[in-house]
């Protein structure tokens, strides 16, 4: 047990040195803290790292599946034994010792394909897929945009590049005090939304205002889709601190996300012929990835392609209007054409 630990510690010291870089993708758990004490310092570590990956793992599973269907199947969580063997690579940062006590930061990657075999093992279904990313205005009742307010500060200091709803904080940029009208942030038409969204690149905004409580804060949720004009109403959720609302913000679009694509297991499998249009071959790879990371869409079949255009065969879940919402959340138009049937195509491009 010593020996193997000192290895993975060894190795765990070249990846820091050598500035290992995690991807942003969502088998990746980053910045768990851990704090251990025991009877010595290399003990603390051991049970510091150990109780982090388990953390971290469950922090994976829970991403990657449904809520009710971990109540349904009674799932108790990942244990540290199975946690440790899910595990690609581990980055340690923040480090601090004492005799007997170990804090630190941990950032965790995990196997794909030991995630995919431990939940198909414990009867949950994994979703993987992520949304297009977004841009969040955050805002606090009473206070002005820009005053570095904390919420403000606890949506600007996390990192949800690795959530299956990817996501960033505004922040001052020039061009963009003249197009937030309300000086609260809280009334922003559409028209100064979607140029706000241009400015940031990218076609999805969360708007997040919160209300302080007695008990910490509620934030109420809507999100816009700027391609399509529509405001989802996704309701609220509370946090004691500043942070726990700004991370219960982010599991509850990651479930409206998990329920809007996945296909029951039960589901029939339609299979479907469609015509996918695009404007550039930078254009065709980004549908063809999209088709590929769809979690609805089970396999696609290339027929004929052309400079403009491509014949595919589709087989998905069995429900069109989840894999419409899918794709469109991903900036990806599936409509109906009454000479070419079912086109796809990147929203806004036709």
């Amino acid at each position: 047990m010593l020996l193997r630990f000192i290895i993975s510690t060894w190795l765990v010291f070249i990846m820091c040195g050598a500035g290992f870089a995690f991807a942003a993708d969502p088998y990746t758990v980053k910045g768990v803290h851990v704090d251990a004490t025991a009877e010595n310092a290399l003990e603390a570590q051991t049970l510091a790292i150990s109780q982090g990956q388990a953390a971290a793992a469950n922090i994976l599973i829970e991403r990657m599946s449904l809520a009710s269907q971990r109540r349904a199947k009674g799932f108790r969580g990942v244990s540290a034994k199975d946690g440790a063997k899910m595990i690609r690579a581990l980055e340690i940062a923040n480090e601090k010792r004492s005799g007997n006590r170990y804090l630190g930061d941990i950032t965790v990657a995990f196997n794909p394909n030991a995630i995919s075999q431990y939940m198909r093992v414990n009867g949950l279904t994994l979703v993987a897929t992520q949304s297009r990313k977004r841009l969040v205005i955050p805002t606090l009742d009473g206070a002005l945009m820009w005053s570095g307010h904390e919420m403000e500060r606890a949506w600007q200091k996390a990192d949800f590049d690795n959530a299956l709803t990817p996501m960033f904080a505004i922040s001052p940029k020039a061009g963009l005090s003249y197009l937030i009208e309300d000086e609260y942030g809280q009334n922003i038409s559409l028209e100064n939304l979607r140029k706000i969204g241009r400015l940031f690149g990218v076609e999805q905004v969360l708007l997040a205002h919160t209300r302080a409580t007695a008990n910490g804060y509620r934030v109420s949720l809507k999100d816009v889709s700027l391609d399509r004009g529509t405001m989802r109403n996704l309701g609220t959720v509370s946090g004691v601190s500043a942070r726990s609302a700004v991370l219960a913000s982010v599991s509850a679009l990651e479930e409206d996300w998990k329920d809007n694509v996945v296909s029951t297991v039960s589901a029939a499998s339609v299979v479907i012929p469609v015509s996918v249009l695009y404007r550039s071959q930078k254009e065709w790879l980004h549908l063809q990835d999209v088709i590929n990371g769809s979690a609805q869409i089970r396999s696609a079949r290339l027929e004929a392609v052309s400079k403009r255009g491509a014949v595919m065969t589709l087989t998905y879940g069995g429900d069109l209007e989840k894999l419409r919402n899918e794709l469109a959340y991903k900036g990806v138009r599936l409509e109906q054409d009454e000479e070419l049937g079912l086109v796809l195509s990147k929203t806004g491009a036709f």
